[in-house]
């Protein structure tokens, strides 16, 4: 059995071998004749995975080892017969991690969440009921919005335009076109218009979910908003003019940790096993992945330790600084691949070998690392 698999998941020949004959592909830039004899395609996010991708094929199983499914045409591998998985929660929460990383690099942002100001939430599915977790932890206030949930059965949910009111806005709402609710462009110049002054506004979920040339006029009216964003529109290539003026700007790599993407590749490993009639045996993991370095933080209060503690495990403004070099670049969306490709290895809170110096600190050490 040939199976083709995204160069960019790690550990994923070590896993996949036992199935068949593992061959690494650019997930960006497969084509229908790159498919020849493979029967199983395990990718990313950067793959659209639909007909005229597959038609003609022998590809039986498509796993994607990323949470969403916005580049997966889950009608035509339906009707095709092919099976189809995700990893459904696997990276959440490496988002997490991104956000409090911005929240502690945004000036005096985490003093205004410790002492009442809340974070709004758009999109409170995995990534937005785990960062919700995290902040209920904290003591910081949140709500959120998400029309496809039951308000009754969700305490926190709210309107879109309560939730535009608070001092971040995260955007965590996959891709969608149609339906009742669809999410594409769904944040606009009226909603970026109704964020209160000195508004943090921070998109990890997926770029089309804002206009960007309502984000373009913003950034003219609104210089007291901050931007932090890591997904764009027409990714690979983004508006350079738009980068710029972000507070915080990044690849798409929110969701990176060496721990999210283990776990995805798990999932769609276990699915695969499944598919074929087989068990999943254990694998090698890279050394760089299986060791985690010690780190002992303290602090003057519990603002200045959770900013130690969450930028000694991940610091938002390493990746903001290598973004900001290919701005300018002519070829700056292949350096954006680039930057996802050669990404360093990142651990998630939950997983570092972060510990408390104080003993005080110990009970907010366990918020920061609630998640898993």
């Amino acid at each position: 059995m040939k199976i083709l698999v995204d160069e960019n998941i790690p550990a994923a020949v070590a896993c996949f071998s036992q199935f068949g004959d593992v061959q690494q592909i650019s997930g960006r830039q497969l084509s229908n004749t790159d498919i020849g004899d493979a029967e199983v395609l395990i990718v990313r996010s950067v793959t659209k995975v639909n007909e005229a991708l597959l038609a003609g094929t022998g590809v039986q199983f498509v796993g994607s080892t990323t949470i969403g499914t916005d580049h997966l045409d889950l009608s035509y591998l339906g009707s095709a017969g092919v099976r189809v998985c995700n990893a459904p929660g696997s990276n959440a929460e490496s988002v997490v991690d991104y956000v409090m990383s911005a929240i502690c690099r945004i000036d005096n942002l985490l003093e205004r969440l410790l002492m009442g100001e809340s974070v709004g939430i758009v999109g409170f599915g995995n990534v937005g009921q785990r960062l919700a977790r995290r902040l209920d932890a904290l003591g910081i206030a949140w709500r959120a919005y998400d029309p496809l949930l039951d308000p009754a059965s969700s305490p926190g949910l709210t309107s879109l335009n309560d939730v535009l009111k608070s001092s971040l806005l995260c955007l965590h709402a996959p891709l969608t076109r149609d339906g009742p609710y669809p999410s594409y462009h769904m944040i606009n110049a009226d909603q970026l218009a109704a964020m209160p002054k000195d508004g943090v506004l921070l998109n990890a979920g997926r770029g089309e979910v804002i206009a960007t040339e309502a984000l373009l006029a913003l950034r003219d009216k609104r210089a007291d908003i901050s931007l932090v964003l890591d997904v764009w529109e027409g990714e690979p290539e983004f508006p350079a003019a738009l980068a710029s003026s972000c507070r915080i700007a990044t690849p798409h790599i929110a969701g990176y940790s060496a721990d999210g993407k283990l776990t995805g590749l798990k999932m769609v490993a276990a699915e695969l096993a499944d598919f074929l009639g087989l068990s999943l045996s254990p694998f090698a993991i890279p050394a760089n992945m299986a060791k985690v370095k010690p780190v002992s933080c303290d602090g003057a209060n519990v603002a200045d330790f959770i900013r130690r503690a969450v930028t000694s495990v991940y610091d938002v403004e390493s990746d903001a600084a290598r973004f900001r070099r290919i701005i300018d670049a002519i070829d700056r969306g292949q350096q954006f691949d680039l930057l996802r490709k050669n990404y360093p290895v990142r651990r998630e809170l939950a997983f570092s070998g972060l510990t408390a110096t104080n003993p005080e600190f110990s009970k907010v050490l366990g918020a920061l690392q609630s998640g898993r």
